[in-house]
């Protein structure tokens, strides 16, 4: 009898020894995790990696202050902002192309990377042993890091680094190998993928290749470039700088960037005055955009060197006007049609042209789609197309996925105004949509300048982590929230 109590004590003992790590086993297994890709210049650019020599590439290949010690340069620049001196267009172009060049920030002719360049963070362990991600910035996608981190654990949370000049094909496969690293080193089946701004555009090009592995169970896309953005019809000579618009339009961002609290900066802009800026802008429209041979030698001398040979530059533009803007730079001598860089871009175009069919094939084959798109800010006053809606750098119609969207200070009419995919302000009709039930509207919040804690991250945080589905019935029935919603300075949300 005594064996036998024993024998039972070591069974039971057996029995609750298993059953509480079945219970711990399955509690990790429940945790998807979580990928997040930044947008376009969201890591640092280095040169001659490894080396004595290895530095960091400027920000854009911008750099303020480097700039300013070129006395030559400067002065010629000051002299855009008055109308007593004519600047020297053909030493300013020259100093600036020399500036450009040596930033370093260019590819070579093939639109490939210089041997050395790169970036120094990509990471396929988790941000618990980068934590320092998940504060290196107050906005963008180290604040959703944060905000998912909360809910699931930074160990759970991987941020997939890349060098943003890379062809978004070529970049597709890296994430494609950072996926399979996560999934062997976690034992998850499926990852969840949120991507911010050009984010979205290198998600486009790995679904377009890798939707059949179905290594993805969710998509969280916030503000995606997939679709470019019209800002970039400049590559099409579209150059429009209308004094009339843009120094109110600089006015109006006073109050309008983060509900006022760039202010200072933006005042500081219109404290030049409308007299100085309007000279300067009437010297460019008359000197530079209105003459095809100075703006072609600005093309050629200043904007070549400095860009000219990064894919993703091409790779923004818009699917309908690509191949008008490739035929200008090609025509203008400034894209080489025989070239490796032509390829490239070519290559993600056709990508583009299959985006909302393959968000439609993933979404069939089982993973949860959720696209947030903002609303509410004027686009960039340099082209044609600035009356678009966007949130300041991507236009709402691309962003959406084909939202149809009034112009800026108008409203929607007839039957565009009606139906319940129409935003309370009568400017969204989000039925045109690709994926119009997996599609939310925010109206105020500027292109990637999410807060920490704010209910906008917040939301973005729960889409990611499974806390709703990825659908705006289930969002309403949980939330309250709606398809569109406004942002408030805080950024908390409410229901337009």
């Amino acid at each position: 009898m005594k064996k036998l109590v024993k024998l039972l004590s070591v069974v039971l003992a057996l029995v609750l020894v298993f059953s509480t790590t079945s219970v711990a086993f399955a509690k990790t297994k429940s945790v998807t995790p979580v990928i997040v890709l930044h947008g376009l210049g969201g890591s640092d650019l280095y040169q001659k990696i490894g080396t004595e020599d290895e530095a960091r590439i400027a920000q854009f290949g911008l750099d303020v202050q480097a700039m300013a010690k070129d006395n030559t340069m400067l002065s010629e620049v000051l002299k855009l902002f008055t109308d007593e001196q004519d600047p020297n267009y053909d030493v300013l172009f020259k100093h600036l192309g020399n500036y450009f060049k040596n930033t370093n920030i260019n590819f070579k002719a093939d639109g490939n990377p210089k041997d050395g360049d790169g970036i120094l963070t990509y990471w396929t362990d988790s941000l618990a042993n980068h934590t320092e991600y998940l504060t290196m910035r107050d906005f963008s996608i180290p604040v959703m890091a944060r905000q998912i981190a909360d809910i699931i654990g930074a160990e759970n949370v991987y941020a997939f680094n890349y060098d943003w000049r890379v062809d978004l094909c070529d970049t597709a496969d890296k994430l494609n190998e950072m996926v399979q690293a996560v999934k062997k080193s976690t034992g998850a089946q499926k990852v969840t993928i949120v991507a911010l701004s050009l984010g979205g555009a290198v998600v486009s090009a790995y679904m377009d290749k890798y939707k059949s592995k179905k290594d993805v169970g969710r998509y969280v896309l916030v503000n995606p470039a997939y679709q470019g953005a019209d800002a970039t019809r400049a590559f099409m000579l579209d150059l429009q700088f209308d004094k009339k618009k843009v120094i109110p339009y600089l006015k109006h961002m006073e109050q309008a960037y983060q509900a006022g609290e760039q202010e200072n900066l933006f005042k500081a802009i219109t404290a030049l005055g409308d007299v100085r800026i309007s000279n300067a802008l009437d010297n460019l429209n008359e000197d530079i955009i209105g003459n095809p041979k100075m703006r072609k030698k600005f093309f050629l001398e200043v904007v070549k060197p400095w860009i000219g040979n990064i894919p993703t530059f091409y790779e923004l533009l818009p699917y309908d006007d690509f191949d008008k803007a490739v035929s200008t730079l090609v025509k203008m001598g400034y894209l080489d049609k025989s070239s490796g860089l032509y390829k490239k871009i070519q290559r993600y175009h056709k990508v583009q042209g299959r985006l909302e069919h393959n968000l439609k094939v993933v979404k069939r084959s089982g993973a949860e789609v959720a696209i947030i798109a903002n609303y509410g800010t004027m686009g960039l006053p340099v082209t044609s197309k600035y009356k678009n809606h966007s949130d300041l750098l991507i236009d709402t119609k691309y962003a959406s996925v084909g939202a149809t969207v009034a112009k800026y200070g108008k409203t929607l009419t007839g039957k565009n105004a009606k139906g319940k995919y129409v935003s309370g302000d009568k400017i969204i009709n989000a039925s045109t949509c690709a994926l119009k039930n997996n599609t939310w509207f925010y109206k105020g919040i500027i292109h990637g300048l999410y807060k920490y804690n704010g209910g906008a991250n917040i939301f973005i945080a729960n889409l990611a982590t499974g806390q709703v589905k990825c659908n705006l019935k289930a969002v309403k029935k949980k939330y309250g929230y709606t398809q569109f919603m406004v942002a408030d300075n805080p950024q908390n949300l409410t229901n337009l």
